[in-house]
């Protein structure tokens, strides 16, 4: 006994282990962190077959990893620890200025792009003589912001990987460059000069990879004149707005940055007649359960469906005894920018070729579009094998 008590760290250490190993045998494993926004892995079932291939060994550690007795109070142990000591980044997100939050990019895949480009085109080539297509990708906050950006950090050139993408793709092209710049710099006059009592106007959020609503709209804008169509003035939907505060992204989820400022998310609860999402008609345009739970965002036109449609008498050039639609292709970018669309066309259809179960060819032939508009974002685009199945 004399010769352990000369290892106190050697003790404590033993009895840490012991105690997690005690607590987490009887602690109940999570399905959901809130605080990741990600569903946990649970206990892998045992097998000696397995056990002897080296295959259950890592599924297991993946398990403990995630259930870790106190998880959540780690994680942020760990952030005010790194931080205290200067570290700028944590799994992959880089902490910027004015609480911005980017994603660390270093690399893509340029094969991807290539063979995503080639499902783009054989599309067009197929529906091209039929109904116009415009092809549209989304840079990355980190791409417009980068005043925010940590010296040193060297991203991937999203401006020139989306020319490139321009000059191979044989639809019409639409730009958000020029325009999430303009949006975002006007962002900072209106935040410069604005009354304390009126909300902040952001083009992307701080602990989110997406962009607002205000940035959403903005897009919007510039497609409806890209088609020859009137916007439906931002002023006009201020009835239908309130906001969502306490929003907490994914960057956020990412990296648990204790000190991470909450963003607030501007919701358009907007008029509509009618919303089906995956064949199932649904009460309000948006998922209002979700907006007491963390990813807020998530609620938003019902997340991520197969072919949600949206039908309202919002349109603004309505043609007596003519139904205007437009499909829109989308990421989870989309989902904030689709209801606006309802103020120049009758129908909107929404497809997200993650979920999709539809074949596009099968809708193609039963609907009868005036417009169709690819829109992804950068990341999504880059690194996203269901675009393949667009050409089904």
């Amino acid at each position: 006994m004399q010769k352990i008590k000369r290892y106190p760290l050697l003790i404590l250490f033993t009895l840490f282990l012991f105690v997690t190993t005690v607590a987490d045998m009887c602690v109940n494993n999570r399905v959901f962190s809130e605080m990741e926004n990600k569903y946990l892995t649970q206990k892998p079932a045992f097998s000696w077959s397995q056990l002897f291939k080296n295959q259950y060994t890592p599924k297991y550690e993946t398990y403990i990893n995630d259930q870790f007795v106190g998880r959540d109070w780690w994680i942020t142990v760990k952030s005010v620890s790194e931080s205290a000591f200067g570290k700028i980044k944590n799994n992959g997100i880089v902490y910027g200025s004015d609480h911005y939050l980017f994603e660390e990019y270093l690399t893509t895949d340029e094969d991807r792009i290539e063979r995503n480009i080639g499902f783009l085109n054989e599309f067009v080539q197929t529906y091209g003589d039929q109904v116009p297509v415009t092809v549209s990708v989304i840079p990355s906050s980190y791409a417009i912001l980068g005043d925010y950006l940590p010296a040193g950090l060297h991203n991937v050139d999203q401006r020139a990987y989306c020319e490139q993408i321009r000059l191979q793709i044989e639809a019409e092209w639409l730009d958000l460059f020029p325009v999430m710049t303009q949006t975002a710099a006007d962002a900072a006059a209106f935040n410069a000069s604005r009354e304390p009592n009126e909300e902040e106007l952001l083009a992307y959020y701080r602990t989110d990879h997406h962009w607002t609503s205000y940035g959403a709209y903005r897009a919007y804008q510039a497609f409806a004149a890209s088609r020859g169509k009137t916007p439906v003035e931002l002023e006009t939907l201020k009835p239908y707005l309130y906001y969502l505060p306490d929003f907490y992204g994914s960057y956020f989820s990412k990296c648990k940055l204790y000190s991470a400022l909450p963003d607030t998310i501007a919701v358009y609860d907007l008029p509509v007649d009618s919303v089906t999402v995956g064949g199932e008609q649904k009460p309000t345009l948006h998922n209002t359960a979700q907006w007491g739970v963390r990813d807020k965002h998530a609620g938003l036109l019902w997340g991520n469906a197969d072919v949600t449609v949206i039908k309202s008498r919002n349109n603004c050039t309505q043609e007596a005894g003519k139904t205007s639609r437009v499909l829109l292709f989308k990421d989870s970018f989309g989902n904030s920018f689709a209801p606006f669309l309802t103020y120049n066309y009758d129908e909107v259809y929404v497809v997200d070729l993650r979920s999709n179960l539809t074949p596009v060819s099968e809708l193609m032939s039963q609907v009868e579009f005036d417009d169709v508009l690819i829109l992804y974002n950068f990341l999504s685009f880059s690194s996203s094998a269901d675009v393949a199945r667009i050409t089904y």
